[in-house]
């Protein structure tokens, strides 16, 4: 009886997987034309990485063959913004961190992400840099890293507490100051993370955690009049609302959702859809009814795998009513992160999957927007 019920759940499976592909390349050639039709029959490239597809990883979902390339003569990712890119409350943002500049003209993805170590970080350059970011018409996602300072005390939340980095404050406000905003901001992502060698604000006591992420919004916003938009940013789990600021404090959730077939293989036992890791994160903070930001999204395998399994991702967005935007982690994660055990994931999946996805979603989202009064 048990192998009969495998057998049903493994047909069942089957039969989804057969239906999403059945469906989504007809549905992506109706609404991009020839651009989805090239997409379709490409060949995978594997993205920007070193090693070729016979190199990489075998993620035990098999191989399913759907992919999304840039036609040669194809509309590019500058000439969408104005006929699909909305700013009503249902539209999607979507953003990306990009240290090498793939997606320098990428104006569908129109949050950047940016990550900055308070510790060591140079404020003419930095303020260039943003400035310059939204001189191209993008806005920014800042996240602050806390990371000790010699000098200003051994607790680095008590010092903080204590005003000890008050200076390093004011010099990010008026960094923020010289913004034309909104400005997105987290500080202190991943608090709720149980790696205090990895990030020293995490896993600490949440009490003070909370005093001092409230401490750091409460001064940037005395001291900077751009609109700045703040992210608590947790990877949340069981424990997590420990270290919830308060809505006052925070405009967004945000979140990680990542999909590594080999960590999910040895964790889990069974590769993780994005659907069952974003839900299982989004209620953990049902609760406290507050929109929903994925401010690092990735995934990591064969090309096959990292194409189907982003293309069921943006086949059930409009399922979730809190989410308001997506930024994609398109760089290698940091060596040993996931354990000494495991490779280190490359989060590059081909730019040209993100372009085709993100701008199917966004003209969509323009077709079924309201025409007027």
């Amino acid at each position: 009886m048990k192998s009969q019920i495998k057998n049903d759940k493994r047909l069942a499976m089957q039969f989804v997987s057969l239906v999403v592909l059945a469906v989504l390349p007809v549905s992506m050639i109706a609404v991009n034309g020839a651009r989805a039709f090239y997409g379709i029959l490409a060949e995978p490239s594997g993205g920007n990485r070193d090693t070729g597809d016979s190199e990489r990883e075998d993620d035990g979902a098999g191989t399913i063959a759907l992919d999304l390339r840039t036609a040669p003569n194809g509309p590019s990712a500058d000439t969408i913004s104005a006929e699909a890119i909305a700013e009503g409350e249902d539209s999607l943002i979507f953003g990306v961190y990009d240290p090498d500049g793939e997606f320098e003209r990428d104006r569908s993805l129109r949050l950047r992400h940016v990550y900055v170590s308070w510790a060591d970080f140079d404020r003419s350059k930095l303020r260039q840099s943003l400035v310059a970011m939204e001189n191209r018409g993008f806005q920014i996602l800042l996240t602050i890293e806390p990371w000790p300072i010699a000098g200003r005390g051994d607790d680095l939340l008590a010092s903080i507490l204590a005003g000890g980095y008050d200076e390093t404050l004011n010099d990010l406000a008026r960094i923020l100051d010289s913004l034309n905003g909104p400005v997105y901001v987290s500080w202190g992502h991943e608090m709720d993370q149980d790696l205090t060698e990895r990030y020293p604000w995490s896993g600490t006591d949440p009490d003070r955690f909370v005093g001092a992420y409230q401490h750091v919004v409460n001064f940037l916003r005395r001291h900077a009049n751009t609109e700045l938009r703040f992210i608590w940013a947790g990877v949340l789990k069981e424990g997590s609302l420990r270290y919830w600021p308060g809505k006052e404090h925070a405009d967004y959730v945000g979140m990680p959702v990542y999909s590594y077939p080999r960590w999910d293989q040895k964790t889990y036992g069974f590769i993780r859809d994005f659907r069952t890791t974003f839900q299982e994160k989004a209620k953990v903070v049902e609760e406290l009814d507050v929109p929903l930001l994925i401010t690092e999204l990735g995934v990591s395998g064969s090309s096959d795998f990292e194409a189907f399994w982003l293309h069921q991702a943006f086949m059930g967005l409009r399922d979730y009513e809190k989410l308001k935007g997506i930024v994609f982690f398109y760089a290698k994660d940091v060596e040993g992160a996931w354990g000494s055990d495991i490779d280190t994931p490359d989060w590059r999946v081909h730019p040209d999957s993100i372009r085709g996805l993100v701008e199917w979603e966004l003209r969509n989202a323009a077709s079924q927007a309201p025409s007027g009064p």
